[in-house]
């Protein structure tokens, strides 16, 4: 009997110690913490300080883009799940063959564009453009023009679309476009003579167009729609914005003088 007592008395002044070695450690902690608090606002301010950025027009419209197409994805997925879920066996079938001969046909090794020196190459998912060495007035312009634009640029802009940015470099220059609704445009002219342009054309409806009577590619995927043709140099414009307008705003790129 003494000994289970002498037994238990024992662990009870291990537990004891413990329990005070935890509090000693707490009471370490709380008073390092303490001690630091005023340093680690200091090093927040710096921070805050620091952290200024002032993004590119171009940063801005690939986020504004980037953030549209991951709207529009939730949607869709949203949507296809809802279908799967309703439609029958036989139709999910179907539909899935369907889809699958598309991707065939959207997939395949080569796309060549007759009669004109932009070589197309279609792969799994982007489509490559890439230019080989080797036009008139539709309406004013209804926009400032950027001072010192040296390169090409659309004479007709669709309405509501104003200026927000532009680049004008050696190899590349583009002009932004934006409306009240925070739709955008990009145009861009690729100077190069060996330029290569990947654009995505996964799941997207891809035809051929006349820009001049010069044969054109027009890409529409998920609410965005991109022309791209080969004029002396490469142009491409994409936008959140009708496919006629945007033909249109094709249609009326010239040099500025």
């Amino acid at each position: 009997m003494t000994e289970q007592i002498s037994s238990e008395y024992e662990l009870t002044k291990t537990q004891t110690k413990e329990k005070a070695k935890e509090k000693m450690f707490d009471a370490i902690l709380e008073y390092a913490a303490a001690c630091h608090v005023e340093n680690i606002i200091e090093e927040n301010k710096l921070a805050e300080e620091v952290l200024e950025f002032n993004p590119s027009p171009e940063f801005e419209y690939r986020m504004k883009k980037l953030i549209a197409e991951h709207d529009r994805s939730e949607k869709i997925k949203h949507i296809k799940n809802r279908t799967l879920k309703f439609l029958p066996k036989v139709a999910i079938f179907f539909f899935v063959l369907i889809g699958s001969l598309t991707l065939v046909i959207a997939s395949v090794d080569a796309l060549r564009i007759r009669a004109i020196n932009l070589i197309v190459d279609i792969k799994d998912q982007y489509t490559g453009f890439t230019l080989e060495d080797s036009s008139d007035k539709t309406h004013q312009i209804n926009y400032q023009l950027p001072p010192d634009w040296n390169g090409y640029y659309p004479n007709y802009v669709p309405e509501g679309f104003t200026v927000i940015g532009a680049e004008d470099r050696t190899v590349l220059s583009n002009i932004y476009f934006e409306d009240s609704q925070g739709r955008t445009i990009r145009f861009s002219q690729y100077s190069s003579t060996n330029t290569d342009l990947r654009i995505d054309t996964e799941n997207a409806d891809v035809q051929q167009i006349l820009i001049h009577d010069i044969e054109a590619l027009l890409v529409e995927k998920q609410g965005l729609v991109g022309i791209v043709w080969e004029n002396e140099y490469l142009f491409y414009i994409t936008g959140e914005a009708d496919k006629a307008e945007l033909i249109k705003m094709a249609e009326s790129v010239e040099k500025n003088i």
